[in-house]
């Protein structure tokens, strides 16, 4: 990996940690810097992890590093390790107070960062020292509200709670301080662990401050692009599989009310152990909940099932 600055910030102070996982990005990374230009607030840093792209991404990165009138640190990596490892990498490099991730095809919105300043003033103290940050909207190019509204606004909330109690959905825009994310950063058990996985974790600790304001433009996933929401799932088993234990884990308190999504993330949680050939003892004994440890013995047996003739189906 080859690590290089524009060296007239290189130990700037900043509020904000920018970060931007990017492959074969050559169309769409100098839109992303366009729209960081255009910020009104400018004290921030940008990290920008090159996953071994094949096009000419890299030279275009140069390019902006000499152009870049804010600090921005460029990772190059030699070896393709997926968008995982390019997370985890820009959050241990991250330094500002808060931290977002901003994909190398969507363009974050001129007011952006001074609306989650503002937000964040409106807390008492005592508020700010509590909650793990802030999560906005996303629009899609044609400024569409991506997913649903927040019930209340401003709200702190637990996001499992609006996700599964009050059926929130759709891609969020979230600002968490670089300390948390630092503390629950990606665990690296398979090339790609889903980013839900990280807030899941946050959110068992945390409350998050939500609003109703759209301060990202979030490019809708296509068919065969480049993009990892339309990925194979079963590719990589055992980063949903981690996913799905730590939801089982971290809110069996509350699982306990929704038999539903708890027999959902039982069975969930056993199809991908399976399909990452881990066997119903290793799954019991990563289960903490005792409860858990006895349901899942029939349901790991449904999930054996349904994975064999998954399998014999696709390899036909």
């Amino acid at each position: 990996m080859i690590v290089t600055s524009n060296k007239n910030f290189e130990d700037a102070e900043c509020q904000f940690s920018i970060c931007t996982p990017c492959y074969n990005s050559a169309e769409t990374i100098i839109d992303v810097f366009k729209s960081l230009k255009n910020l009104t607030y400018q004290n921030f840093e940008w990290i920008i992890v090159n996953d071994a792209s094949t096009d000419n991404t890299s030279e275009i990165i140069h390019t902006i590093l000499n152009d870049a009138e804010f600090s921005v640190t460029f990772c190059d990596l030699e070896i393709n390790k997926m968008a995982t490892y390019c997370y985890h990498l820009s959050i241990m490099k991250a330094k500002g107070r808060f931290l977002i991730f901003l994909d190398h095809d969507d363009q974050i919105k001129p007011n952006a960062l001074d609306r989650f300043l503002y937000q964040w003033e409106l807390l008492s103290s005592n508020q700010q020292d509590n909650i793990a940050g802030m999560i906005a909207h996303c629009e899609d190019e044609l400024g569409n509200l991506v997913g649903t509204n927040f019930p209340r606004s401003p709200d702190i909330n637990s996001f499992f709670d609006l996700m599964f109690s009050e059926g929130v959905r759709g891609e969020k825009f979230f600002c968490y301080k670089t300390e948390i994310m630092q503390e629950n950063n990606f665990q690296l058990v398979d090339r790609y662990v889903p980013e839900s996985n990280v807030m899941w974790r946050i959110s068992a600790k945390y409350k998050t401050l939500f609003f109703n304001e759209t301060l990202r433009i979030y490019t809708q996933p296509q068919i065969g692009g480049n993009n990892l929401s339309t990925m194979n799932p079963f590719d990589y088993p055992l980063g949903f599989r981690l996913s799905y234990l730590d939801l089982l884990n971290n809110f069996s308190h509350k699982l306990i009310y929704k038999p539903y999504l708890l027999v959902s993330f039982l069975f969930n949680f056993s199809l991908f152990s399976c399909a990452s050939h881990l066997s119903l003892r290793s799954s019991i004994v990563d289960l903490e909940n005792q409860i858990h440890r006895v349901m899942i013995f029939p349901i790991f047996i449904v999930a054996w099932v349904f994975h064999f003739f998954r399998s014999k189906l696709s390899s036909n």
